[in-house]
Formats: C-alpha cells, sequence, structure tokens
C-alpha cells in the first residue's frame, strides 16, 4: 500500500500470522512465535484505516506462514489495494511481503524470560507507484518481537523495528500489547502504537487497537479489531480496522 497512509506501512509490517493464542493480526503489535515445524497458518483478511476523509487498505488480502524449520517461520502476504473517497473506489496492485521469522530465545516459564525473535520482511511492488497503492522502492523492515506469558491467562507482548524505505524515508515502528484469555474460545486484547513520519514533513502517528480472537474450534479462528490515532489523528488515523479468517493445521 502507498507510504503515504501511515498507518498501513505499520500494518503490513505487522501482517505476520501467528498462532491464535499470540499476537500479530488483528494487532499492529507482533509477537515472536512462528509455528511449529511442519504446520502453516493462513488468513483471508482485509485492514485498513481512514484518514482525512478517505479510507484505504487491503481487500481482499492474504497471508501464509509456514513453520519451515524449528523456530523458523517463512511468510509470504499478497494484498489488493483499494482507496475509497470522492465518491469511488479504486482497487489496484500493491505490495508482496516476504519474510523470515526466527526465535532465537526461548521463554522461560518459570522466570522472567520472554522469548525473541527477529522478523526482516521485504516489501516488493507490485504495480507502479503511480497506481497509488504499491511503493516506489523495494522497502525492508528490520524489528525484535519480545512477549511473555505472565500467568495463564495473561500475556504482554512489545517490539518494533526500522523501515528502511528508499523511495521516500527511513522511519521506525514500535508497539505494545497486553492480552488477557477469557474462555478457552475467546483472547481479547489492547495496544497502543507509534510510528515516526514516513515522508518528509509528514506527521508521526501514535494511537491505539482493541481486538479479539475467537476460536471456532482448532483449526478456524476469527480475527478483529479497530482502532484510531491519538496523535495528528485527522491526518493520520481517523478510524483503523482489521478482519480476517485465519485457517491452522
Amino acid at each position: 500500500m502507498a507510504r503515504s497512509s501511515a498507518v498501513l506501512a505499520a500494518s503490513v509490517a505487522i501482517a505476520a500470522l501467528t498462532s491464535p493464542a499470540g499476537a500479530g493480526p488483528p494487532y499492529l503489535t507482533d509477537d515472536p512465535e512462528p509455528p511449529p515445524f511442519g504446520h502453516y497458518e493462513a488468513v483471508f483478511f482485509t485492514m485498513g484505516l481512514e484518514a482525512n476523509g478517505i479510507a484505504n487498505g487491503a481487500l481482499p488480502a492474504m497471508e501464509f506462514n509456514y513453520g519451515g524449520f524449528p523456530d523458523t517461520q517463512l511468510h509470504v502476504m499478497l494484498p489488493v489495494g483499494f482507496a475509497s473517497g470522492d465518491e469511488r473506489t479504486r482497487f489496484g496492485a500493491a505490495d508482496a511481503e516476504l519474510g523470515v521469522k526466527y526465535r532465537f530465545v526461548d521463554e522461560d516459564e518459570q522466570g522472567w524470560r520472554p522469548q525473541v525473535a527477529t522478523y526482516p520482511q521485504v516489501e516488493i511492488p507490485l504495480g507502479p507507484a503511480s497506481n497509488g497503492f504499491a511503493n516506489r522502492s523495494v522497502d525492508v523492515f528490520l524489528p525484535l518481537w519480545a512477549q511473555k506469558d505472565v500467568d495463564a491467562n495473561w500475556t504482554i507482548g512489545a517490539g518494533g523495528g526500522i523501515w528502511v524505505n528508499p523511495g521516500e524515508k527511513n522511519y521506525g515502528f514500535a508497539g505494545l500489547l497486553l492480552q488477557r484469555k477469557l474462555s478457552d474460545a475467546l483472547i481479547a486484547g489492547a495496544e497502543v502504537f507509534h510510528q515516526t513520519p514516513n515522508v518528509e514533513g509528514g506527521a508521526a502517528l501514535t494511537g491505539f487497537n482493541v481486538g479479539a480472537v475467537y476460536d471456532f474450534d482448532e483449526h478456524h479462528h476469527l480475527l478483529v479489531s479497530a482502532g484510531r490515532g491519538l496523535q495528528n489523528v485527522t491526518a493520520t488515523d481517523q478510524f483503523t480496522w482489521y478482519l480476517g479468517f485465519e485457517f491452522t493445521n
């Protein structure tokens, strides 16, 4: 999606599908937990934001994650961008995303050591930047993510990284997420996040999301979140959403 849409760049960076008990979609704050070796996660979703009275995002979009090696996730995402405003809606090719998540620190369940992973991702334009959805360049995200189960019901995660964006301006993203297990099938969460300006003269973005993951069974999951900005709201994030259906094995 175009880098002028401040939160969408972060949203795509976050979109590494994780186990329903972890972070990642439907949140912007990702998690360090890859799928188990030999298992996969696939999600079909829409996401986006409204700013300056224009809504844009991804519709439809698909992500696939595979536990190709122990503690390692192989990731691909393919979205179609959309923009709705001025009484019309446009669609166009956006950016394919490829990534590898590697967990190099395991959680100490009896102590306070969290699990930690690095998750470099590359975004490759699938169309010309003139279409308003694809980037001008191949961009790279270099983050670290950490997560700790506080007890049987509470989980806290945090992290962030740097976007290397040759087409515009390098910028940073960081997030903090708190989740609570409400039942065997439902986990609710809330996050705050911050993104530095991604274009020269642009505005920084601070915002929040609340969301939930509902397990229909061990293989089918509903992912939903919504939120808005807390800083420079009109220009950056009047409303943000994510809605997805995930399959796991």
